[in-house]
C-alpha cells in the first residue's frame, strides 16, 4: 500500500509540474528553438553552465555571431542575442492558471541599435502563446519596453520614433518614460 501511495505521489508530481514554484532556468531550457532560432538547446545549456561557474556566459550562435546571457535569477533572464537584439524574460504571476501553472513568461524583445523598438509577448510556462492584452495595455505606436526592478511588477515604456534615429536620441535625453504599465495577474 505504501508503495502505491509513493508511486501515485510521483505520478501526480509528473503530471502537474507547475504545482511548485517555477524557476526561470528550467523554463528557459524548455523553450522551443523556434522562439529564438539563433540559440540551440546546447547554447542554452552552455549559458547555464557558464553562469553556474561564474564565467562570462557567451556562446557562438547559429548565425556565427556571439550571444551572451547577461543576467539570470529564479524569475528572470536577460540575453544579448546579437548586437541588435536584446531579450528579457520574466516569470509573472497569474490569478487563473494557464496550462495548469500560476505563472506565465513575459518576453520583451528589443530590436535595433539606432532606433530600437520592443515587442512584448506572453507565453505559458509550457511556451504556449497567451493573449498579451489580458495582462498588459500596450500602446499602439512604436515603443521600447523594459521590466521594472523588483519588487514592482510591470513595464516601463518609452515612445520611439523609429523613422528618425536622431529624434529618438534627443527624445531619450529630454523625455521621461512615456508610461508605466502594471502587470494584471
Amino acid at each position: 500500500m505504501r508503495r502505491l501511495l509513493m508511486i501515485g505521489a510521483l505520478l501526480s508530481s509528473l503530471l502537474s509540474p507547475c504545482e511548485a514554484q517555477l524557476k526561470m532556468r528550467d523554463v528557459f531550457l524548455q523553450m522551443p528553438d523556434s522562439l529564438l532560432p539563433y540559440l540551440t538547446e546546447n547554447n542554452r545549456l552552455d549559458f547555464l553552465d557558464f553562469m553556474d561557474s561564474n564565467m562570462k556566459a557567451e556562446v557562438r550562435n547559429e548565425l556565427g555571431g556571439k550571444s551572451e546571457m547577461l543576467a539570470l535569477s529564479n524569475d528572470m533572464v536577460v540575453l544579448q542575442v546579437s548586437r541588435s537584439l536584446k531579450v528579457e524574460m520574466r516569470l509573472l504571476p497569474v490569478t487563473e492558471a494557464v496550462d495548469s501553472c500560476q505563472q506565465v513568461v513575459c518576453v520583451v524583445s528589443t530590436y535595433g541599435v539606432d532606433a530600437p523598438e520592443s515587442k512584448v509577448e506572453v507565453f505559458s510556462a509550457r511556451w504556449n502563446p497567451v493573449e498579451v492584452s489580458a495582462h498588459l495595455a500596450l500602446p499602439d505606436g512604436p515603443y521600447t519596453a523594459e521590466f521594472m526592478e523588483t519588487p514592482s511588477v510591470g513595464l516601463s515604456l518609452h515612445e520611439t520614433d523609429r523613422l528618425n534615429p536622431i529624434a529618438y536620441e534627443e527624445q531619450k535625453k529630454e523625455l521621461p518614460w512615456l508610461k508605466y504599465i502594471e502587470w494584471k495577474p
